[in-house]
């Protein structure tokens, strides 16, 4: 017996897909505000993990309220990205914990913002692909809410928010690499690198540079070149050099925090094929390897930190170490010293137009980077003072957390805590796979340790200043 089937197409009521989109969407929101809620057992570096989920499940709860007022199937549509896009942030969460994320990673990170006058509240978790980044997280959500458009009530949430502003990212595979922790000064570096480029755009003479920029391209064109072919040409010439300013210009504020550690970490970066790539827009403009690493020798032989190396390589117990980090920056000499890089540039007139321009530029964008410290600048009276006994504890298994004796302990910069480590870690290279008397994961592990415990007396004699007994 054949069974009959009825024909959908007479079915009395269509399907309401306006209604079933609302309930997706609610559902979506209800399901993600349940992840939050159990992300909140988990051990993080600090406080500020729980109040950005509560910051995420507030505005969870402001857009189901939306949800059941919005009478236009496209905007539903919309809300349901938004909240999709929200669960995007479960892989912070995931990784944000300290079974993930070393503490001492976030606590010398909030030094350094705090240090620059910054909100010190960020929220730092480790990814797979190899990249460190830093991007802002309060900016980000306000823009995703924008789409539904103007909400008072959830500006108001957001302007309440008192928890992390930044998100923080690095490479899994470096998650205990205290070393690579100086890349951390090029990210930050990119903030001020914008603040440069925003402050020149109101400046009066720049709009003479841009005009004279045009006129340049245009005459290297030749001929009579189409409005069209001129304008794609100016603007890369533009765009390049506005990329190769902000690079540099972060390279530059990298060697202002860390100091030798920048150069030795920028070096890990860019020894490889980039040496010598002629920038472009198919590879983001990226400024040549062997470029970065000239303008960061040349900043920290110009700050004394270069010098300041070399005075310690005859210590009869550090000296080893230093001699280990003074050759790797004569081998960074050596490497700088081909013009390759530059040569290349000139191969090409419109990207050696922009790198004239940016070379007139840099002068200057360095000054306003180093006005941009203010006390966040590491100097090499720290760097001389420090690192040396910092070395010396950490050969004789101890934190290098503190100088002195035990009895009158004295306060450390902890990026002089990594800059030991980076000595330590290329005289083990340097002496050969048979010497195992360090080894890198007793080395990260107890620079960690001497981070957290320099914040950590930071902290508290900020609050608990010491009095004469």
């Amino acid at each position: 017996m054949v069974v009959g089937v009825r024909c959908l197409a007479t079915t009395p009521n269509p399907f309401n897909t306006l209604e079933h989109q609302r309930l997706r969407t609610g559902a979506l929101c209800e399901s993600l505000k349940q992840r939050f809620a159990e992300l909140h057992a988990r051990d993080y570096p600090d406080d500020g993990a729980a109040k950005a989920l509560w910051l995420l499940a507030d505005l969870l709860t402001l857009l189901q309220k939306r949800v059941q007022l919005i009478a236009d199937e496209k905007t539903l549509i919309m809300a349901g990205e938004v909240v999709i896009e929200l669960g995007e942030t479960l892989e912070y969460f995931d990784n944000a914990g300290t079974d993930q994320t070393p503490r001492g990673l976030v606590v010398l990170l909030q030094s350094l913002y705090a240090r620059l006058g910054w909100p010190s509240n960020l929220l730092a978790w480790p990814q797979s692909v190899y990249n460190f980044t830093i991007r802002p997280f309060v900016e980000n959500l306000a823009v995703l809410f924008q789409y539904l458009g103007p909400d008072a009530e959830i500006d108001a949430v957001l302007k309440a928010y008192t928890g992390p502003r930044d998100l923080v990212s690095f490479p899994r595979i470096e998650r205990d690499n205290v070393r690579m922790y100086a890349i951390f000064g090029h990210e930050i570096g990119h903030r001020i690198a914008g603040e440069f480029l925003k402050q020149e755009q109101a400046d009066a003479t720049f709009s003479g540079e841009e005009a004279a920029i045009r006129a340049k391209v245009i005459a290297a064109m030749g001929g009579s070149p189409s409005i069209i072919d001129a304008q794609k040409l100016i603007e890369k010439v533009f765009s390049l050099r506005k990329r190769a300013l902000e690079e540099l210009i972060s390279d530059i504020v990298g060697v202002y925090l860390f100091g030798p550690s920048a150069l030795y970490a920028g070096h890990e970066i860019h020894f490889d094929a980039s040496m010598d790539r002629v920038p472009s827009l198919a590879n983001n403009g990226y400024p040549p390897g062997r470029m970065r690493l000239r303008i960061s020798l040349e900043l920290c032989r110009a700050e004394g930190h270069l010098d300041a190396l070399v005075e310690f390589v005859d210590d009869p117990k550090t000296g080893k170490a230093f001699a280990a980090g003074v050759s790797l920056v004569d081998h960074i000499d050596r490497l700088i010293g081909i013009r390759s890089d530059v040569q290349a540039i000139t191969h090409d007139p419109f990207v050696s137009i922009a790198y004239d321009w940016v070379n007139v530029t840099l002068p200057s964008a360095q000054a306003f980077a180093r006005n941009a410290m203010g006390a966040a600048l590491y100097p090499t009276s720290a760097q001389r003072n420090e690192c040396s006994k910092l070395v010396e504890r950490l050969l004789d298994g101890l934190p290098p957390n503190e100088i002195g004796s035990a009895l009158a302990p004295v306060q450390v910069d902890a990026r002089s805590a990594v800059l030991a480590a980076w000595l330590i870690s290329l005289d083990g290279a340097q002496s050969g796979p048979g010497d195992e008397s360090y080894t890198l994961f007793r080395l990260n592990e107890k620079t960690l340790r001497g981070i957290e415990y320099i914040e950590l007396q930071r902290c508290y004699l900020e609050k608990f200043p010491r009095t004469a007994p």
